[in-house]
């Protein structure tokens, strides 16, 4: 069930349009999550930070083949495990990142967007008096 919960409208940026904004609370649904396709975040690679810290795991994971038959038997054991798990890490981190980011310039945004209204309410009153 949907709830209005308020709306206004202010000034939007490079337009001379308001925008109009509307608060609703949505009933939250459960998702059902299962297992799903993975598929590696190759850009993860072009980030120096990310590339010396695969490097270093390299090593360590390196050391492990020698417990292993074969190393196709230690590639899929170790090997890509740690791999997948290490860009799943990193691939989380940096999203979460991007989101703080995000959520950070579009409140600097609205702050600006709100001065505007500030001013030409305290120049009305200016007039008025």
């Amino acid at each position: 069930m949907q709830t209005k919960r308020g709306s206004e409208t202010s000034f939007a940026a490079f337009t001379d349009h308001l925008a109009v904004v509307i608060r609703i609370v949505l009933e939250a649904t459960t998702m059902r999550r299962g297992r799903s396709y993975w598929k590696m975040n190759t850009a993860l690679l072009c980030e120096e930070i990310f590339q010396e810290q695969l490097r270093q795991l390299w090593v360590e994971w390196s050391k492990e083949n020698k417990n292993y038959p074969t190393v196709l038997m230690w590639w899929d054991r170790v090997a890509k495990v740690q791999i997948k798990k290490l860009f799943i890490r990193e691939g989380t981190v940096k999203r979460r990142e991007e989101t703080e980011w995000e959520i950070f310039y579009y409140a600097c945004l609205y702050d600006v967007l709100q001065r505007p209204i500030q001013h030409a309410e305290r120049e009305q009153r200016l007039i008025i008096l």
